[in-house]
Formats: C-alpha cells, structure tokens, sequence
C-alpha cells in the first residue's frame, strides 16, 4: 500500500498516455473516427464524404501508415517504467502547479482525439493540409490517401510525441527523457519519418532518397544469387522523381517494385541511429565498444532493409501484388522494429555475461594452446634430427 501511494502520481501519468491510444484503438475498430470530408474541385470546398481509408481499414494493424507504433510504443513505456520505477517514484514532484500541468500535457492528446472526430477539429486539419500542399487527388482523379489518412496520422504522432515528451519533461526534467529514452525515440522517429514521407513523398526529398539505391542494388545481388532472373533499372521517372525499379521472375512469373527512400528503409536506419544513441547514454560501455556496437547494428539494419525488399518481392512473385503491398504496409516495418530491440537486448546479453571478455579469453587460451604444440613439434623435429646426425 505504502509502495502504491508512493507511486500515485506516476501511475496516473500512465493512465493518462494510454487513455488516448485505447480511445483511438476503440474508434478505429468501430469506424467511428472523423475526417469524413473530400475536397471538391468544382465548388473549391469541402462537402461530407465516407473517409473509405479510415472506415474500411483497422489502422492499428498497419506499420506504413498506421498506429501499430503506438501500441508499440506504449509497451516500450510499460517497460522503461517498469525498470526504474523506484527512481521514478522518487522523483514525483511536489508542486501542485507542476503536477497539474503535467497531467494537462498528457491529457492534451486526449482533447485532440476528441476534438478530431466529435467537435469539427478534423476538417480544419484537412483543409490546412491542402492550404501547405499535401496531396489530395490522384492522377485518375480520385481522392489519395496523402491528405485523407497520411496526413492525419502524421499529425497525430507529432501531437502525441510533442505532449507526451512535454509532460515527461515538466515532472521528471531531463532525467525523464533518460527514463523513456527508447520509447520516446521510436514515437518520435515514427512521427518524424511518417510527416516527411507525407510532406515529400516518391522520393521527392533527395538526399535521404540517395539510399535506395545502395538497398535496390544488394536486394537484386542476393535475388540473383538465390536463382532469380533480376532487373535493376534506374533512374525510372515516377510521380516527380527519379527512382530505381527492381524486377524479378522465375517459372513465368514476375513481379517488380519502385523503391522511394521509406521503401528502402531509410526511416529505419534514422531511427536505428536515434534509438541506440539514446541506449548508449544510459549503458556503461567505453568508446571503441558503442563505435563497435554502433557498426555492426547499421549493417544489421541495412541488410535488414534489404531482406524486407527482398520479402516484398517474393510475396508478389508467389501470391500477387495486392498480398505485397498488405506485407509492405502490416508487417514489413516491423522487420527493423524487431531487429533493433533484439540488437539492444543481445548487447545487454554480450555486456551482462562479459562475452566479449570470455571469448578473448578463450582465444587467448586457444592461441598459447597451438603455440604450446607448435614448440613441442620443433622441439621433437630437432630432437630427431639431432638422433639423425648421432646415427
């Protein structure tokens, strides 16, 4: 009981970030979210409209776009939580006005969600969309999913993000981004990766799009080595930028994809960096080691890209086009997501056990071993040769 009234307040913090994600997870389910708008040309407004990318989708299975991060992230936060809860506890403020402000901030999400879909705050967002430029009718002049779901799901990560950080700030200073360090970079690097692909999407921004590339060109290495006949082409001219284009069959089938930087997996190396940047302030490792660290998990992450360009393509080679495009946008991002937080924890592993340590160790005793039976033999070769001259 002591132990619970110590840790109230963070408690309620928890409540107040999860109330939010579970409104959305139950609005999503039942199709009752808002942004049931489409601009029409003709009368240069906005007139109602069933949002077919919000009601006919449950966007907390999708990774590109969707809100599957922020179940993500919520169970990074439970955990984080969980490893330093009684640091935490200790540092619940005593200023009332403190303590208000910071449940306001992580309320503030809450507001939105419900301003969004009940009070009219969805069509202003929709319309300031279109005012900055985000795209919103197809070249077959049909709404895109860019203004009616992209756009509003970025939106919503960088609110989230914004006020969430806020709150953590104003209770816990910086000692709570130390705290929630992964959780809030991966929301973060989420909302960053999601508003930019928005904004410049089909590779439009070009020195993150400079990357594919590299990925395009190992994916069609590998496929080749696999049996695959593979065309690389580049650059293919699509939707206002030059992008590399991988073709792959194999029986009479064939299949083949655009890659913009996001495709490549660029908002996972990004995020990548973020995210075991964060780690490596909290672990206690000398300077060669995070370099070490640091080296091996970009090219973890970089053939991970690679491996899920190479997924996307044998899933539309074997099963069509439209079962790779749900990999792309439910299962595929999750490929880097995975490979990171089991990066870190295999550090964790390698400096829990000092396995660094105990194979230099073994190494070490292995080499005076082969040295040991390197001197015995020249010992016995002279020996003979010296038996050879007495005889």
């Amino acid at each position: 009981m002591a132990a619970l009234k110590k840790s109230w307040f963070h408690i309620t913090l928890l409540v107040c970030i999860a109330i939010p994600i579970l409104l959305l997870l139950f609005l999503d389910y039942c199709n009752l979210e808002g942004y049931n708008y489409v601009y029409n040309a003709e009368t240069n407004a906005f007139e109602s409209w069933s949002n077919v990318f919000f009601n006919q989708n449950f966007l907390f299975e999708l990774t590109w776009k969707g809100r599957m991060f922020l179940l993500v992230f919520i169970w990074l936060f439970l955990i984080e939580s969980a490893l330093d809860w009684n640091s935490i506890a200790d540092e619940t403020p005593k200023n009332r006005s403190i303590i208000l402000a910071s449940l306001i901030c992580a309320l503030i999400p809450t507001f939105y969600v419900i301003a969004i879909n009940f009070l009219g705050l969805d069509l202003a967002l929709l319309q300031f969309g279109r005012d900055v430029g985000i795209r919103s009718i197809t070249p077959e002049n049909q709404p895109w999913d860019f203004l009616y779901l992209q756009w509003p799901i970025s939106c919503e990560y960088v609110v989230f993000t914004l006020f969430f950080i806020s709150a953590v700030l104003l209770t816990y200073k910086t000692r709570g981004l130390k705290y929630f360090s992964i959780s809030f970079a991966l929301l973060g690097g989420i909302a960053v990766a999601y508003m930019f692909d928005t904004v410049y999407p089909f590779g439009v921004f070009r020195p993150l799009q400079a990357f594919a590339l590299p990925t395009a060109a190992v994916a069609a290495a590998l496929l080749d080595l696999l049996g695959y006949a593979v065309r690389l082409t580049f650059p293919v001219y699509a939707f206002d930028s030059y992008l590399p284009s991988l073709s792959i069959s194999m029986g009479g089938q064939s299949a083949s994809v655009v890659i913009a930087w996001a495709c490549a997996g660029v908002q996972s190396l990004l995020l990548y960096t973020v995210i075991i940047l964060v780690f490596f302030k909290k672990a206690e490792l000398s300077a060669f080691r995070k370099l070490a660290y640091f080296v091996i998990g970009l090219f973890g992450t970089f053939f991970v890209n690679v491996s899920r360009v190479i997924s996307i393509l044998l899933i539309m080679l074997d099963q069509g086009r439209d079962a790779g495009m749900l990999f792309h946008n439910t299962y595929g991002e999750m490929y880097s997501i995975i490979w990171i937080l089991l990066y870190i924890l295999l550090i964790g592993f390698v400096q829990r056990f000092m396995l660094v340590e105990r194979s230099r160790h073994a190494f070490s005793v292995l080499c005076t071993a082969i040295r040991s039976v390197k001197n015995r033999l020249m010992l016995r070769l002279k020996s003979e040769d010296a038996d050879k001259q007495k005889g």
